[in-house]
Parts: structure tokens; sequence; C-alpha cells
């Protein structure tokens, strides 16, 4: 006798994305997703993702809820004011759905979120609203080969733009020469001067920002299926919604773009941790794979020393350039402003060269690379993996090619 189940559609809550004629829920459910920047657009993106049902969301931004922001994001609340944006979004995915994982990045994406973070996910999307930060973004995708979307939005205009590492143009590529030079000119501003900078408020509207992040994860979800075809890789969907105008732009790749730059093979070694491996520990490394010595390189501007040259003091810091403000900047004992030592490497015989990673402001999970005379090396801290979610644990996400820089 055959026995007829009977299934009731109406409890799966993932029914709708199993019967899709263009979506696999299994590659969806699998899924690892980093969203950069939880603001308007974070908050959409986020929410889009969670009903889907990915398997983690990396959220990662610095600030805290203002009331201001409750106008265009979903998942915050009055009593959220001054809380991280980061544990909010937690919480508030963790109520939405809890199948899905969040691995919340709490502080400045530098000094959050390393390249062994972002070689393992399978979705990045750009919810910033500066170029300095989407740079940043495009520059730590390129090193690890991943692509990633982007968002952006100003009253009824917007704008989502694909990249991905070999096809068509970076984010760098269409800048303006204007554009770059404000870009430098953002970057060298340290402590308050920058922050300052970065909380320049664009105005926007929650109708806008849930159109774009809706574009924005459909894009990528694109990706996720392989479907590079249909994808506007390399090019911008421009959204006008003054009149409901969408149009595709795009530009040419330029072959010299400092944006292109390509880590080869990465070593992962576990027993490499930012908590407790010194630069000289990884430089001796080097030295025996390679047979030559190198140089350390850092990613950025470290201050190693603070001196002052009205009284003569020296402070040992070893803090990144950006985080360093005016008020570190003054001399405790007499007042005065003053002069930075700074270093992007270390070859070994610096001081420093013994400080764990992270006193110099490299975060858990990041690829470093040491250049030789003849060779080029990438280490990964796979020690870290420990402080990461499961998720995170295993075989890394969708394997996109990796190429060698020249």
């Amino acid at each position: 006798m055959t026995h007829l189940k009977i299934v009731d559609h109406t409890k799966d809550r993932y029914h709708a994305l199993a019967i899709s004629s263009v979506w696999d829920l299994a590659r969806i459910r699998g899924a690892r997703a980093l969203v950069i920047g939880i603001g308007a657009l974070g908050n959409e993106v986020c929410k889009n993702l969670a009903m889907m049902g990915v398997r983690i969301i990396a959220a990662l931004d610095r600030d805290t809820v203002e009331v201001a922001n409750l106008s265009r994001s979903v998942f915050f609340r009055e009593r959220d004011e001054g809380q991280p944006k980061t544990e909010v979004i937690r919480r508030g995915i963790a109520e939405l759905n809890s199948d899905v994982e969040v691995m919340p990045l709490t502080g400045d994406l530098h000094q959050e979120l390393g390249l062994g973070v972002v070689r393992r996910m399978d979705m990045i999307f750009s919810c910033l609203d500066s170029r300095l930060g989407r740079r940043t973004v495009n520059r730590m995708c390129g090193k690890v080969g991943k692509p990633w979307v982007d968002g952006a939005m100003e009253n009824l205009l917007a704008e989502v733009s694909v990249y991905m590492p070999d096809q068509g143009r970076c984010y760098e590529c269409g800048l303006t020469e204007m554009q770059k030079v404000m870009i430098a000119e953002a970057a060298s501003c340290r402590g308050v001067a920058l922050r300052n900078i970065a909380m320049g408020k664009v105005p926007t509207t929650s109708t806008v920002g849930s159109i774009v992040a809706a574009l924005q994860v459909q894009e990528a979800v694109k990706l996720l299926h392989e479907d590079y075809q249909n994808a506007v890789i390399g090019k911008t969907l421009a959204i006008n919604c003054n009149v409901n105008d969408f149009y595709v732009t795009g530009s040419d790749r330029k072959a010299d773009c400092e944006g292109h730059y390509r880590f080869g093979e990465i070593t992962e070694v576990k027993e490499f941790t930012a908590e407790k491996t010194s630069p000289r520990a990884i430089l001796n490394r080097f030295k025996e794979d390679m047979g030559e010595p190198g140089a350390l390189i850092l990613g950025n501007e470290v201050v190693t020393e603070l001196h002052c040259a009205s009284c003569g003091k020296v402070e040992v810091l070893g803090v990144p350039l950006r985080v360093v403000d005016e008020d570190m900047e003054k001399c405790p004992a007499c007042g005065e402003r003053r002069q930075l030592t700074t270093t992007h490497e270390v070859r070994g015989g610096e001081p420093y060269a013994e400080w764990p990673l992270s006193r110099i402001g490299i975060p858990r999970l990041d690829v470093l690379e040491v250049r030789g005379a003849e060779r080029t090396a990438w280490y990964e801290l796979t020690g870290d993996l420990t402080f990461f979610p499961a998720a995170l644990q295993p075989e890394l996400a969708v394997a996109w090619p990796v190429e060698k820089s020249a």
C-alpha cells in the first residue's frame, strides 16, 4: 500500500525560494555574506539576506545608533540609541530569522576586517558613504580576488555597481583625478579631522534605500549563482527615481590602476595570530621559506614614536596613523604639538619588530605580505580562526580564480 505524505508548505519558511527557477536554495542557505556599513543601505541589505536565510552575515560598522537613523533603518529602535549598530543588527536579525548567524565587527574597517575574513566570503556588500572607504574595500577585495557590490544614494538618485577581479573596471578605474586627490587628502587626515569628514551627512530616503539594497542583493545573488552574463560586472546601474529611469553606464578598465594589485598563493599558518605573533616571527618564517631576508608590508602607516621638540620627551606608541587625534599629538608634559615617526614596513631590526601584530593595528585573521629582493610571500594569521564562528572555519567559500600580480 502506498502512503501519501502531505506536506504543509505554509510551515516551510523557505518554500518560495525552494521552488524558484532562478535561485538555488542550497547555495543561498550556505552563503557567507559581509556587509560593510550598517546604515540605511546596510540595514536593508541585512534584512534581505536574513529573510533569504543565508548561513552567516558579518556586519561591520564603527558607529552607534542615533535617533536620526530611525527614519531609514529598519532594525533600529529608540531604545537602541547609543548602542553599537552591529550589536543592534545582531539582535534584530536573531528575531527576524534565528537560522542566520551574525558576526558583529565593531570598529574601523582597517582595524577590524582581516583579509582572511574577506577571502572566506561568498557575497560582499559596500554600504558606505565615502570614497575613501570604497577605495579601501576595492583594494582589499582586489588583493584576495573577491567580487563586491557597491551601493550609493542621494535624495532620489542612486547607483549600484558590481566589481569583479579581472573583469571590467574596478572602483578606482572610474575615479577622476580630482576624486583621487580628494581621497588622498582624506586619507592623510588624522583622528578628529578624519572622523569629521566621515560624518558628512548625505540626504537619503527610506524608499530609495530599499530599492538600492534590493538591487545590491539581487546582483550579489547572480554572482553567487555564477550568472555573470546578466550581472552588471564592471558597470554601474544608475537609478533616477525622479523620473523612474534606470540605465547602465560604464567606463574602460585601466591597465595601470593601483586597485588591481593581487596577492599570490596565500599560506595559512595556524601558529600565527594577531595577539601573539610578532613581525620578526613572520620575517623569520619568510627567510626559512625563501632563503632571503624580506620586509613585512603593514598595509597602513603606523606611528611608532611621538617626539616633543620642546621638552625632548619621547613616547613609544605603535598605533595606526589614522587613529592619532589632536589630543594624542599634544605633549602631556609641556602641551606642545609633538612630531610623529611613522613606518609602513618592518625589516626586523626595529624595536617594534618584537611587538605583537595587534599592537601595530593588524586585525585578526589578516593576510600579511613579505617582500624580498627576489620573491614575495603572503601569510595568513590562521590561528585567529578560533575567535570566529564555525561558519568561517571549514573550507573556503566560492573559489574565485586568483592570479599573481606582475
